[in-house]
């Protein structure tokens, strides 16, 4: 199998329908208004009685909105999750909130202020801070200081704070919010730039709702508000987040875009909305580096990707027997590995061994014998003309055996079984033998003898020739009694039965060959208690508690970062099955009874109950950990044409390693990062055949805002250069560049960057490029990497 690099996953119906829009102004702000009014009649004589104007009346109301603390039921979501650990170096934090009008119910300007006609920038901010960028939280725990709004807005020294008016507070002046003081020179590294703080915030319209995980998208309207910096790419740091209220703030946004914010000064804000997350950055490059590791090598060329330790040269080294080196090495390519065997009569000498995942097709096993395999040894294969076992499937049989006296509820589950069994034939078998208790001659295809009134025919023939009324008299006039003479003795006429005429049968004889109606009654009979010996054995063929070593006998064949694919011998799984079931077989009766009524036994058994896997994947990488929910997805056929196969069974088996079963031989794999519902942030890609990574936007379609589908193949910037996305990014406190440089107004701002970038590839919808537009652009979904069978 190899990789094909750049091929979408096809189209399907979609988990969800949304829509991203730049804003959602309010009719009128949130606040206190004074409405006056008056009225006049002008050119009106009214003489004495009535004055030409009235005097002025007026009356207050109130337009309400969250101001300085925000009730739990408005935050929809926020991602990453509070105190979740990941590498989230390409994630920019985001809050949703359930109202879509909220970040524009309130202004930026003082109270007091003129109303300006343009566009209003939305009141709210999600900031990122980092370990010692807080005083008052140099851990970066999300901790704040609880006050009320009249300490909130309290002049102190060396403090600047929201100029709102103490009458345009809502509600009660004196009830608790939460608030953070933060250092004037790290505020202004760290706050969107006032003409950037439109771009963070945008509104999104779910229509369609399947559940996805992480953040469950909900149908409804919400808006959203993003942060503007990225978690440090080569160092793991804690970073707490905070939705800000900066209402009545403009003049310190004002500072802060001129740079005049200083050490000296501490910003106070009201914390809407706090938490905390850990980035610990993935310096392998993370899921896309992870696997592009697992797939080439350094120089880019496909690794053996089957279940194998590694394969000799074709040319065998000098004095070395051809045929022998050449038939060790084609059991080698095949899967098998070399083991330690100790031989009966004592010597020492070695043998092959393959446990149930190969690397190529497996030969099919022998046709059992009659009484089923009852030893190691009869699945043991000699190579003569080496003087060599195959021990594979004998070792089977045997590992089958042990799990099955290893559990003793299945084992007397089966023991049971097999106790019924016999009994029940025994009872079948002798009213099928009995005389007088079938059908003969009648053209009846189903015996009575097997239903539910057994002795119907009896009666009848009994009734015919008077014996019933004999019977009757008998048993109510004793003899002797009345004079009523005795009965005449019942006529003995033999009737012919179906295996002769009044002949007793064993039920061993009739096991040999049954009639498909004993066949159908034992297996009516025993069903129930097959079942949860069916379910036991189920878990056996999907390879649960399966000794690890037994499925993969060399680590050089699944060594650390490796990804291997395997065929599943399906030979290995019968003989696994056989030693399990044969634990309560003692003779004969036993293996035939399995043979007719057990469902893991019986040669027609349904398969759509009892699937059995054909192939699989194992994957030993630290992606195993990093990516909890790896979603590995097979196919039949190619491209357009594919159909998905079912998964039996995808498990962790230890901290690094993945196993997942299919139910048939794939011809294309599809990796893929699990859906985590909607996020945002920049994607990385691999600069020129190194292992390094750099910033960028993979870029959507513009023009089809409904889909927002990948341009395949192209990002931004391009071409990708050494810095990459980085020379779009702004230095944060510590002086890593992670902060947005959206700069509207600035050609070489990030904004202008993405519109010309998307302009040049026909995207007619870049030229109104806004917040909607960039959410699409910096909207994340999950990654994925193809593998395909060659095709023969």
């Amino acid at each position: 199998m190899k990789d094909q690099r750049r091929i979408p996953a096809p189209a399907t119906d979609p988990s969800f329908v949304l829509r991203f829009q730049d804003n959602r102004e309010p009719a009128i702000n949130a606040g206190l208004y004074r409405i006056r009014a008056s009225q006049t009649l002008p050119g009106v004589d009214t003489g004495d009685y009535l004055p030409t104007e009235d005097a002025p009346v007026g009356d207050v109301f109130e337009v309400r909105a969250p101001q300085f603390a925000l009730a739990d039921e408005l935050v929809h979501a926020a991602h990453p999750v509070a105190e979740s650990r990941s590498d989230y170096s390409t994630t920019l934090a985001h809050v949703t909130l359930t109202d879509p009008l909220l970040p524009w119910m309130r202004r930026l300007d003082e109270s007091g202020s003129t109303t300006s006609e343009e566009a209003e920038e939305p009141w709210l901010a999600l900031l990122l801070f980092a370990e010692g960028e807080l005083p008052g939280d140099p851990d970066a725990t999300a901790t704040t200081v609880t006050m009320t709004a009249q300490e909130l807005l309290a002049p102190a020294e060396g403090v600047r704070r929201p100029s709102i008016d103490p009458d345009q507070i809502e509600g009660d002046p004196t009830a608790p919010c939460q608030a953070i003081e933060i250092p004037g020179d790290v505020f202004a590294t760290v706050v969107p730039r006032t003409d950037e703080l439109r771009h963070l915030i945008h509104v999104r319209d779910v229509r369609t709702d399947r559940g996805l995980r992480g953040e469950t998208l909900a149908e409804g309207t919400f808006s959203i508000v993003v942060t503007n910096r990225l978690p440090d790419r080569e160092r793991e740091t804690r970073y707490a987040a905070h939705l800000v209220a900066l209402e009545g703030c403009r003049s310190i946004l004002d500072d802060a875009d001129a740079g005049e914010l200083t050490a000296d000064v501490r910003i106070r804000l009201a914390a809407l909305h706090s938490w905390s997350f850990i980035s610990s950055p993935d310096l392998a490059g993370g899921f896309p580096g992870r696997v592009q590791n697992l797939l080439f090598d350094e120089s880019g060329t496909d690794r053996d990707l089957l279940l194998r330790v590694p394969t000799p040269p074709a040319d065998p080294p000098p004095g070395a027997d051809h045929d022998a080196y050449t038939a060790a090495r084609d059991r080698l390519a095949s899967g098998h590995v070399s083991l330690a065997y100790g031989l009966e009569t004592g010597e020492r000498t070695y043998a092959w061994y393959r446990g149930p995942f190969t690397a190529e097709p497996a030969q099919p096993l022998p046709a059992p014998p009659a009484a089923g395999w009852t030893s190691a040894a009869q699945l043991t294969a000699y190579e003569q003309a080496w003087g060599l076992f195959d021990t594979g499937w004998g070792a089977a049989w045997t590992l089958g055996r042990a799990l099955a006296l290893a559990d003793a509820d299945f084992a007397a589950m089966l023991t049971a079984w097999h106790a019924k069994a016999r009994a029940q034939a025994s009872v079948l078998a002798q009213r099928l033998t009995a005389v007088g208790l079938d059908f003969p001659g009648h053209g009846d295809p189903q015996p009575r003898s097997l239903t539910h009134r057994p002795f119907g025919t009896l009666f009848e023939e009994l009734a015919a020739d008077g014996s019933v009324s004999r019977l009757l008299r008998a048993s109510t006039h004793p003899e002797g009694a009345g004079g009523i003479p005795s009965p005449e003795p019942f006529p003995r006429t033999p009737t012919a039965g179906r295996l002769g005429t009044g002949r007793s049968t064993s039920p061993s004889s009739l096991l040999g060959a049954p009639p498909p109606l004993l066949r159908a009654a034992l297996i009516e009979r025993l069903s129930e208690d097959a079942v949860p010996i069916s379910a036991w054995l189920q878990r056996l063929r999907l390879m649960q508690d399966i000794p690890f070593a037994a499925l993969v006998p060399d680590e050089r064949a699944l060594p650390v970062e490796s990804l291997r694919l395997f065929y599943v011998d399906p030979g290995w799984v019968t003989a696994l099955v056989s030693g399990a079931t044969g634990i309560a077989i003692t003779g004969e009766t036993d293996a035939a009874l399995a043979r007719i009524a057990a469902p893991w036994a019986a040669p027609d058994g349904n398969e759509e109950e009892q699937p059995t896997p054909r192939a699989g994947l194992l994957i030993r990488s630290a992606l195993v950990q990093e990516c909890p929910g790896l979603l590995v997805r097979p196919y039949q056929n190619h491209g357009d044409d594919r159909t998905p196969i079912t998964v039996l069974r995808q498990d962790t088996l230890g901290p690094d390693v993945l196993l997942v079963l299919f139910e048939d031989v794939p011809d294309e794999i599809e990796l893929s990062e699990p859906p985590e519902g909607l996020s945002f942030g920049v994607d990385l890609q691999q600069f020129e055949l190194t292992l390094t990574y750099k910033r960028v936007v993979n870029l959507r379609n513009l023009d089809d805002p409904e889909t927002g589908r990948q341009i395949l193949g192209e990002s931004f910037p391009s071409p990708l250069g050494n810095d990459g996305l980085d020379r779009y990014l702004r230095p944060d406190p510590a002086g890593v560049r992670a902060l947005l440089d959206l700069r509207p107004g600035a050609v070489d701002g990030l904004l202008h960057g993405l519109a010309d970038r998307l302009a040049a590839l026909g995207q007619e919808a870049a030229a109104g490029f806004g917040p909607a537009g960039l959410a699409l652009q910096l909207t994340n979904t999950p990654r994925f990497q193809l593998i395909t069978r060659e095709r023969s």
